[in-house]
């Protein structure tokens, strides 16, 4: 039997701070990891929210969510509800997802600047031995929402792309109001962690679409 985290033990867990698209667009990515589990056996990316990450995974310096939640609350209360466009598929060593980084013909500004202010609330938060800062911090930001990673490998990447061209992926802009702290908890960190990967919802923030007027 799998053995039960420790609650007091803070190595077991991480945090993240996620865009969580609308109703609609989350319907469509879910049947799309509903088909990849059932055809190609991936499990990974069901494992969260559909979402896009703003900060991806990290260690807490012996800090509890209030802090962290303290320290955001500023950001996304001076925040607006921003567009957000799809643009094809975004693929790296470890996944395949559909980009959100852009507009138009260039990046999506007001989503890089609403990341740059998420990543300067939660750095001091951040602890010295954290093991995913220069995977998440040391890389371009490019947004996406995940439709597999990890346990798809490069040799079957094409095959999976051909088989989802048919799938009903969502195209249509959307506006990104809602916005989630969470708090994940695994039992090998730094080794498999998604097959023991749990998570909670420590907050949430909804935008006012008509704030100032």
């Amino acid at each position: 039997m799998r053995s039960t985290p420790d609650q007091s033990d803070l190595s077991h867990f991480r945090y993240a701070v996620y865009l969580i698209p609308p109703y609609e667009v989350a319907r469509r990515v879910i049947e799309v990891h509903s088909m990849l589990r059932k055809q190609f056996g991936f499990t990974a990316a069901a494992k969260f929210q559909v979402h896009a990450t703003l900060k991806g995974f990290f260690k807490c310096s012996g800090c509890s969510a209030d802090p962290l939640i303290k320290s955001l609350d500023p950001v996304f209360k001076n925040q607006d509800v921003l567009p957000v466009h799809f643009n094809g598929y975004h693929i790296d060593e470890v996944g395949v997802g559909l980009d959100i980084s852009r507009m138009g013909d260039g990046p999506n500004q007001e989503l890089t600047r609403l990341r740059s202010r998420v990543v300067d609330a939660v750095l001091p938060f951040v602890a010295p031995d954290c093991d995913f800062a220069e995977r998440d911090l040391g890389s371009p930001f490019k947004a996406h929402i995940t439709l597999a990673f990890r346990d798809i490998s490069p040799d079957i990447r094409e095959s999976v792309l051909a088989y989802l061209r048919p799938a009903p992926l969502p195209r249509e802009p959307f506006v990104a109001d809602t916005f989630h702290l969470l708090e994940f908890c695994s039992q090998d960190w730094e080794g498999s962690w998604d097959r023991t990967l749990t998570w909670r919802l420590l907050h949430s923030w909804r935008l006012e679409r008509d704030r100032g007027n």
